[in-house]
């Protein structure tokens, strides 16, 4: 039976009460061997920020038809509103939709029962402690949710013959700055202080208790206090909050239910009523332990982690691949996790979003390539679909920098009980440090492209083609004799944006062109004829020399410095009349050489311990003088004598030794023609401890002494 897949759309879902209600629908859900993917925000919801807010495209990558159906937390929402777009998308589609705490039309619903815990909360405060003079704080005037939970208390109040005054009804906004605001009111004077206030959320409470507590107002000598959602963040509030827990997990399990229809719920999670310090029933010292040792685990994780470190590295990566490296070496912060995915838009280093085309790199993904895998928007990541032993949890987060959206994250759990409040500022490092790397990469490309000219390229400052074509004429013209042509092409990786950065294109056709500028005289015209490819226009008496040099030049800025893998050069020569023709002419035969160089390149690729040898040979050619020796590579790599030899011949079309010393012979060429180096110096440079033994070797592979060579190419 194939595994089913149910979408949950919330928000924070890294807090408590989202965490709790998750973890009630994984364990269910896994149970029928169903995965679940969840959608949510990193920040918090309730607050009216465009930046914080702009995360909620996270809900754009929703697709209904992917899933058997969908759970949608509505108290993590201050608005449903604005996931009208959502619910329209989940009724086109046609699957089974839940919405827990909250309705819409269309939608099955499951509800906690607020009106009777506060109930119970209030039956606490007017049995338990005989207060009859209470306040209550709510959320907004403008949501069920708030006027429920008041009714709640004055169902409690009836029980006892108190009759709730509405202008003892405060209404909030289920967040800290409403418990201030109130508290403010309090300590001015502007409204009688109660026996005590039930705040109908934590959040509210907290507020209300710290700015009480810093007027000097004692709790709950003076005033008493309660809260309603048991949050995590009870400990850290002086004093400890008595709250009550609502049944998130059987919500989470009865939601489930409803979607596959089947009868699901989960054991109750134990006493609700949760004592603390703002009541004199004092806090309940096996709730309290059991709080500080879980908090005791994220503080392990997160706050004694290297987050500084983490950040720092990010920061200073220059290419994508460097970047994701650097997320795999600090996966472990994300303690529980079982994988990681980073999803960018293709286009995510550019000006503009375009969200149709995601490049996906598994951070911590087993079997997954090294390389990015391109994948179209629908499919939504590659490795949901991927065969599986059992069901999991994708946790799927946005990844933006204020109003820039570089895609998502996906979190992957193997069990219930996930995503660890770390992952917030973990998401959010990386979305900041991967703006400092898209910034890097225009300023970069900035720096090298001034301005754009008609007549000249700007990276290189070399005609444009066009233009080059009307100088050939006019030179084909103006020159009885035949002229030289030269072409260089740049054979570039095309993925190598990943392993060499944004900017890798550009720095190799810039490292080729001043190759090319070194190599020229003030009477050969060079000429940028398309991204790849260079002209060099020339006489044909200097078309040799010229040619020579130039090899040399291209060689030493590209041997240590680009791997075979970013770029590959060959060359096309032509010799007679110059004219629109002849360009087009060796233009054509660039490409083909081009083509069949490359064609052989992948042959040689699937040889034996071609990749060891290439590096290997990229080494010898950085640096020729320090070039092992036979028996030494033969050692390292484990093979004998004669099956090296031949294995590398077959590689690179010449024998070791040859090769290293073709690669003590361009050095001395180049060191020949732009230093002043002595010939011992520069036999020296080269590997030699004879100075005339280099200038044997010197005259068998170029055909001149180096004074002679000097001189001709100076």
């Amino acid at each position: 039976m194939p595994r089913k897949r149910i979408a949950v759309i919330t928000a924070r879902a890294d807090d408590s009460e989202q965490k709790t209600i998750l973890g009630g629908i994984a364990e269910t859900a896994f149970s029928m061997n169903t995965d679940v993917i969840v959608f949510s925000n990193i920040y918090n919801h309730w607050v009216a920020d465009e930046l914080l807010n702009f995360e909620n495209h996270i809900y754009d990558f929703f697709q209904p038809e992917l899933f058997d159906g969908v759970i949608i937390t509505a108290e993590a929402f201050m608005d449903l509103s604005m996931l009208e777009d959502v619910f329209c998308r989940i009724r086109a589609a046609g699957i089974p939709a839940v919405m827990i705490g909250g309705e819409a039309e269309g939608f099955l619903r499951v509800i906690s029962d607020d009106e009777a815990d506060m109930e119970q909360i209030a039956e606490h405060l007017i049995a338990t402690h005989g207060l009859t003079k209470i306040d209550i704080l709510t959320g907004s005037a403008n949501m069920p949710v708030s006027h429920a939970r008041v009714s709640g208390c004055r169902k409690a109040f009836a029980k006892h013959g108190i009759v709730l005054d509405e202008s003892h009804v405060y209404y909030g906004n289920f967040w800290n700055d409403a418990g201030e605001k109130l508290a403010e009111r309090y300590v001015s004077g502007e409204l009688p202080m109660p026996q005590a206030v039930i705040c109908t959320n934590d959040y509210m409470a907290y507020g209300l208790c710290d700015v009480l507590t810093a007027a000097g107002i004692q709790i709950p000598d003076q005033i008493t206090v309660t809260g309603y959602d048991h949050t995590d963040g009870r400990i850290y509030h002086h004093p400890v909050l008595t709250t009550y827990r609502r049944n998130r997990r059987q919500m989470g399990a009865k939601a489930v239910g409803l979607l596959l229809s089947s009868d699901c719920d989960l054991p109750a999670e134990g006493e609700r009523l949760i004592c603390g310090n703002t009541c004199s029933c004092g806090v309940n010292s096996a709730q309290l332990n059991e709080e500080l040792r879980t908090a005791r685990i994220g503080q392990h994780h997160t706050v004694m982690s290297s987050a500084a470190q983490f950040t720092s590295r990010l920061t200073l990566c220059r290419t994508l691949a460097e970047y994701v490296q650097v997320l795999r070496e600090f996966f472990y912060l994300l303690h529980g996790a079982a994988g990681l995915y980073l999803c960018l838009d293709k286009a995510w280093n550019s000006a503009d979003y375009e969200g149709d085309t995601f490049l996906c790199c598994g951070i911590h993904a087993a079997a997954y390539p090294d390389t990015p895998v391109s994948f179209a928007r629908k499919t939504l990541l590659p490795a949901l679909w991927e065969e599986r032993e059992t069901p999991m949890i994708f946790c799927f987060n946005p990844l933006c920098f204020q109003t820039r959206l570089f895609g998502y994250t996906a979190l992957v759990y193997a069990y219930p009980q996930c995503y660890d409040f770390s992952f917030r500022d973990w998401n959010k490092t990386a979305s900041n440090t991967l703006e400092f790397l898209r910034m890097k990469n225009d300023i970069h490309y900035l720096k090298q492209c001034q301005q754009i000219s008609s007549l000249y390229d700007s990276l290189t400052g070399f005609y444009h083609l066009h233009e080059f074509r009307k100088i050939a004429e006019t030179a084909g013209a103006e020159i009885s004799g035949e002229c030289f042509m030269q072409a260089v092409k740049l054979n570039i990786s095309a993925d190598g944006e990943y392993r060499y950065g944004e900017n890798y294109r550009s720095d190799i056709i810039s490292a080729a062109a001043r190759a090319v500028k070194e190599s020229a005289g003030r009477h050969e015209i060079c000429c940028r004829a398309a991204e790849d490819l260079f002209l060099i226009l020339c006489r044909s008496e200097e078309g040799r020399l010229f040619s020579d040099k130039l090899k040399v030049m291209i060689h030493h800025a590209f041997c240590g410095k680009f791997a075979e893998g970013q770029a590959v050069v060959t060359y096309a020569e032509y010799t007679g009349r110059a004219n629109a023709e002849a360009v087009d002419a060796v233009c054509h035969d660039a490409e083909q050489i081009a083509d069949q160089t490359m064609e052989l390149l992948e042959q040689k690729k699937t040889l034996p311990h071609y990749r060891t040898l290439l590096a290997l040979r990229s080494r010898i050619y950085e640096s020729p003088k320090k070039a092992p020796s036979t028996e030494a590579v033969c050692k390292m790599l484990c093979v004998c004598d004669g099956y090296f030899r031949v294995t590398y011949k077959k590689c690179f079309g010449v024998s070791y030794v040859q090769d290293c010393i073709h690669a003590r012979i361009m050095l001395a060429c180049f060191l020949l023609c732009t230093t002043a180096m002595s010939i011992y110096a520069i036999a020296k440079k080269c590997g030699y401890a004879d100075e005339k033994f280099f200038a044997r070797q010197f005259r068998q592979g170029t055909g001149y002494s180096p004074v002679q060579y000097r001189e001709r190419y100076c």
